[in-house]
């Protein structure tokens, strides 16, 4: 019998006409996706397989991260390198620590991979990493795969580099950092890499390169664990012009995402700042996303925003998120339009 998995929830059929603070994606794409498709007119040999190593991506990775290129396997988004985590380490009833609330599809992918969630909740009212139980367990239970999100979604919250280790140290299995976010944090867990074997990192063009729709991802861990991974992975996980597009990304837009990543960080703080004036709890992020408590009227706001061609992640009705919806950083334009449009409704 097929095992009861809980799909993630997608808004569908969303129209041009909406603004999108709902999926953490950036206001715009880079900007040379319009130098990319030209190039394509000329030169697009999309009969052929392209390079199953990736080699030149990983070339330009490497430097990105300042890290070696035996470190790192590319993948078709974040969410495909959880499924080949899952398939690496995980046997049926194999047990892997999540701490809720934190992205939905660490769990529903181990559990197709058969594994058993023990979850350590946030700390209440901070959603602060509660490290002292997260070691209990570890200490107690055989957990093949530790999940560490940081920044972490939906929260924005964050764990220290001494808290990582302190579970690294106190881990029999892997531990996975994922730094969907870090640009927008500033501090990764990279430097680790040299120290400790069972660190693996996660990472998605998704929000730095503002690529969601290319589904780029990839794994850094130690040679060996990477060679596992890239056994395991798709021989062409992503597609000719995904690849292609990520290279180019790197080669010729660092400084803007850069310059998005600094502007990001400053709407950040004048969002936040508008909606506490409104009158409502927002927790600190340092993610490209806030946080926000609307209490009761959480689904009512949100569907009222909704009439108003505006959509947020309606989180309230979600354990630990009670009354909490998510809210993407947009440009200032956009935040201007939100906040306008939360006034009239109050």
């Amino acid at each position: 019998m097929a095992q009861k998995i809980t799909p993630y929830q997608w808004a569908k059929n969303v129209g041009s006409e909406v603004l999108r603070f709902d999926t953490n994606t950036l206001p715009s794409p880079p900007p040379c996706v319009n130098e990319f498709l030209k190039t394509l007119v000329d030169n697009c040999p999309i009969n052929e397989y392209g390079d199953p190593s990736y080699k030149k991506l990983k070339n330009l990775i490497s430097k990105y991260e300042d890290i070696p290129e035996n470190t790192i396997t590319i993948t078709n988004s974040g969410d495909e390198a959880l499924d080949i985590i899952g398939k690496a380490f995980l046997n049926d009833g194999d047990y892997f620590l999540i701490q809720p609330p934190t992205y939905e599809i660490f769990k529903s992918q181990c559990e197709i991979n058969r594994g058993k969630a023990i979850e350590v909740p946030l700390l209440k009212k901070t959603f602060k990493p509660d490290v002292k139980n997260v070691i209990k367990v570890l200490k107690s239970s055989p957990v093949k795969i530790t999940f560490v999100c940081n920044p972490n979604n939906p929260t924005g919250t964050t764990i220290t580099l001494e808290e990582i280790e302190l579970i690294l140290k106190n881990a029999s299995g892997i531990v996975v950092v994922d730094e969907a976010y870090r640009e927008f944090y500033g501090v990764s867990c990279v430097p680790l890499l040299a120290k400790y074997d069972n660190l693996v990192i996660l990472r998605s063009f998704s929000k730095f390169g503002a690529m969601a729709g290319a589904r780029v991802g990839y794994l850094i861990a130690n040679e060996k664990l990477s060679q596992v991974f890239d056994a395991i992975r798709f021989p062409l996980g992503i597609s000719y012009f995904s690849c292609k597009l990520a290279e180019k990304l790197l080669e010729e837009n660092q400084k803007w995402i850069k310059d998005q990543t600094k502007m990001i960080k400053k709407e950040r703080e004048k969002l936040a700042l508008s909606l506490k004036k409104l009158g409502y709890l927002v927790y600190p992020s340092q993610a490209n996303f806030l946080l926000v408590n609307f209490g009761k009227k959480a689904q009512v706001i949100c569907q009222k925003l909704k009439e108003n061609n505006i959509l947020v992640r309606d989180k309230s009705n979600k354990k630990y998120l009670e009354g909490c919806v998510r809210i993407t950083i947009r440009n200032e334009k956009q935040n201007n339009k939100l906040i306008n449009s939360l006034k009239k409704l109050i």
